[in-house]
């Protein structure tokens, strides 16, 4: 009940909203505890519910374990948020890595352009891209969106929960646009919901195609994908897939799963 109501509200009337509710906390811990410069207070993230630091460790331990990532790895971090998988590369990168990272919420970029001026190597980008879940004042949208970035540039792409709230040509494009920034030899580590025949959709009662909607009224609120349609797309635009790992978005409880969204490693070929 309480999502339905908080999905009618606007973009800008949700940020509002989870000002207000955490309004207390974000001042206790301004009052009484030192904090970490670049952890934002819990009132300005909008990348999900779970504790902020602990989740972006979580994703970059993963990460690391899963793909050959060197100290000078240069980096894009799409939806980059407010910094949630910034904070643990700062910290796994050297002085000769890079990372940049781009969302289509501007205070964000902003709070991690004033929070990161101790890392000259980070990079935060604003791109007003129209999206009914986090920005409807734009003008241009993620369909036909050009990466701004030389093409072979990246060794690692990065999308934390971004193709869950997207439409189906959106993600198309940003596959293709992934592709070709990459480096040859280079990985791409994304976060999707994917639909098979042995995964129920309770969570996405609302089915088209090759994926399905939660909510109607706000497309973009979490949007999953048929499986097999992701994969044929991975394998169309030229990637090697390395490796699938299953959430448990769809168990409705914590297992040993690394994340609550399914995740594919894919590598562009040398």
């Amino acid at each position: 009940m309480f999502r339905q109501l908080y999905f009618r509200l606007s973009p800008k009337g949700r940020r509002i909203v989870r000002r207000l509710y955490y309004f207390p906390q974000d001042l206790f811990a301004r009052i009484f505890h030192k904090s970490d410069p670049l952890v934002p207070p819990k009132g300005m993230t909008f990348v999900g519910s779970g504790n902020f630091e602990l989740i972006g460790d979580k994703f970059a331990n993963h990460i690391i374990n899963t793909i050959p990532i060197r100290p000078e790895e240069i980096i894009l971090d799409v939806g980059c948020g407010i910094g949630r998988i910034a904070r643990p590369f700062a910290k796994i990168l050297d002085k000769n890595g890079q990372y940049y990272g781009f969302d289509i919420i501007n205070y964000g970029v902003n709070w991690c352009n004033k929070n990161y001026k101790k890392y000259p190597n980070f990079r935060f980008e604003y791109f007003p891209l129209i999206n009914d879940l986090y920005n409807l004042e734009a003008d241009k949208n993620a369909e036909d969106f050009e990466f701004p970035y030389p093409e072979n540039s990246f060794g690692l792409v990065v999308l934390i929960s971004v193709f869950t709230h997207m439409q189906k040509n959106e993600v198309l494009n940003y596959l293709k646009q992934i592709y070709r920034v990459l480096k040859p030899g280079g990985y791409c580590y994304a976060t999707f919901f994917l639909i098979d025949d042995e995964v129920g959709q309770n969570l996405f009662p609302y089915t088209f195609d090759d994926y399905s909607l939660h909510n109607l009224k706000v497309k973009n609120a979490n949007v999953a994908f048929r499986k097999n349609f992701i994969m044929q797309q991975c394998e169309l635009q030229g990637f090697i897939t390395e490796t699938t790992f299953k959430g448990w978005w769809n168990n409705g409880h914590p297992t040993d799963a690394p994340d609550f969204q399914d995740i594919i490693v894919l590598k562009k070929p040398l």
